[in-house]
């Protein structure tokens, strides 16, 4: 069985080091707007004026002098140089697009660094220029809490590039108590189905309409029909259900209604006692017991669902929409692709966004205007839009929705998966603790999952230990932000 981990060492892996204290004298900036004046002027104007002459009208001019009061905008003043110092992934920021950046705004100097979030919080607390980094939505309630973030509210309320009626839902993730801190660059429905039809037609199994969400339990049902087997060992994995082999997917609840891992405050992590939740650990752990999943128990034929996708080693797999940017390869063409809706587990049907990955602007940034820039135009401008074409991702803005890929007949079918999760989820994004990072969730339960399917702890043993550890570190995230 697996060494239990200690509340140090699972905060550690939490990546929430040091920071409150630093941070916390750090006030969040807000955008300066333009304020228009009223100014004051006395004019000369000549009027016309009829007087009677010996008893007969005429029309004199005469020069009168008027106060009058106009309402004036300031001349905006040219902005400044600034170098603008950004945190994020060489392929989602390319060197090319850092230079379009300082080419169509040459009073800005880019300076790049790959993303590395230890070295985030370390530039941070030495007092380092970083001024942009690249996060996922899911974290930003534990930053905010922090004060790293800059709040941009006011900032998005007088964009003309990205504005707030024109953000999708997804973008909440990025909004904390009624205020906005970032956005994503994309997004997708995280827990759709990919699926093989050409192996599908193999098991003799009629594909689904692309619109039909299945149960889970029919999911499940199928699983040992899709696989394939020479002897003992598998070749086809029939349904490879690992999405982002983080169990927070599943057990976020996010197939059904809107039940929660958390407590209303989020000051506890309630697992062993919540009916819901139990239901669904226990689901995935018998589908994991039974070799229907790919578990320790039932390994895979290759490193991750995706690869196993592409190399025709899994009849499904699931992933978002961005794994379509992704899932055609030499022995997978387009024509083999449908992409399905997400699985059912009760009544209210959800596929909503995760995690988000974006981006945030320092709240102790020197160059706030500058980076704003950076952050507008990565988020709204050419970028956005070459992402949007791409099909790696659902765009972050509506307007931009349009420009998804729909050249062939499979990325059509993408387009129309997409918005009707759009239109049908119950739940458009996760909200998540802000005391502890999403890491510290899989930390733990990952730990104890081993055991658990080897017959070393039962379900319920390790449902405790997994409360166990997660209530210690919530409540040290509690302590850390002056709350216990």
């Amino acid at each position: 069985m697996s060494k239990r981990m200690t509340r140090r060492e699972l905060l550690r892996v939490g990546v929430l080091g040091s920071m409150a204290a630093f941070l916390a004298a750090c006030q969040p900036k807000v955008v300066e707007k333009v304020v228009e004046k009223e100014v004051t002027k006395i004019v000369k104007e000549v009027v016309k004026e009829t007087i009677i002459v010996e008893g007969t009208p005429q029309v004199v001019e005469k020069e009168v002098t008027k106060i009058v009061k106009e309402v004036v905008a300031p001349t905006p003043a040219p902005p400044e140089e600034a170098t603008v110092v950004v945190m994020y992934n060489t392929n989602e920021l390319t060197e090319e697009e850092r230079d379009q950046f300082m080419d169509k705004y040459p009073q800005y100097t880019l300076e790049f660094i790959e993303t590395d979030l230890t070295r985030m919080y370390a530039m941070l607390a030495g007092g380092n220029q970083l001024d942009m980094f690249r996060i996922y939505g899911t974290f930003v309630p534990g930053l905010t809490l922090q004060r790293i973030p800059l709040d941009l509210t006011d900032y998005f309320a007088t964009s003309e590039v990205l504005k707030v009626d024109d953000l999708v839902d997804a973008n909440d993730l990025y909004v904390v108590h009624g205020r906005r801190y970032g956005m994503v660059k994309d997004w997708s429905p995280d827990v759709s189905i990919w699926l093989n039809k050409s192996l599908w037609e193999e098991a003799g199994i009629t594909p689904p309409d692309p619109l039909t969400s299945l149960a889970l339990e029919e999911w499940r049902a199928l699983s040992p029909k899709l696989t394939q087997k020479e002897g003992d060992q598998v070749t086809v994995v029939g349904t490879y259900f690992t999405p982002n082999e983080h169990h927070l997917f599943w057990l976020s609840c996010c197939y059904g209604k809107a039940n929660n891992l958390f407590t209303e405050d989020f000051s506890r992590v309630t697992l062993l006692d919540n009916p819901d939740v139990y239901e669904s650990a226990k689901f995935w752990a018998d589908w994991q017991k039974e070799l229907g999943l790919v578990s320790v128990l039932n390994p895979a034929p290759a490193t991750w669902s995706g690869e196993a996708f592409v190399s025709r080693a899994a009849a499904t797999c699931q992933w978002g929409y961005w794994f379509g940017g992704m899932a055609e390869s030499d022995d997978v063409p387009g024509e083999d692709i449908l992409m399905l809706p997400g699985p059912m587990w009760g009544t209210d049907y959800a596929n909503p966004c995760v995690t988000g990955c974006g981006a945030v602007i320092t709240s102790v940034t020197r160059v706030p205007e500058a980076a704003w820039k950076l952050f507008e135009w990565f988020m709204g401008e050419e970028p956005a839009e070459a992402r949007a074409t791409s099909g790696w991702g659902v765009p972050g803005l509506k307007s931009q929705l349009s420009l998804m890929p729909q050249d062939e007949p499979w990325r059509q079918n993408n387009y129309a998966v997409v918005q009707h999760e759009i239109e049908n989820t119950s739940l458009a994004r996760i909200d998540f603790c802000p005391y502890i990072t999403p890491d510290t969730f899989k930390a733990a339960w990952n730990q104890y999952e081993e055991p658990m399917l080897l017959g070393d702890l039962t379900l319920d043993e390790m449902l405790k230990l997994v409360e166990d550890e997660i209530n210690e570190a919530i409540e040290e995230g509690m302590e850390r932000a002056g709350l216990l």
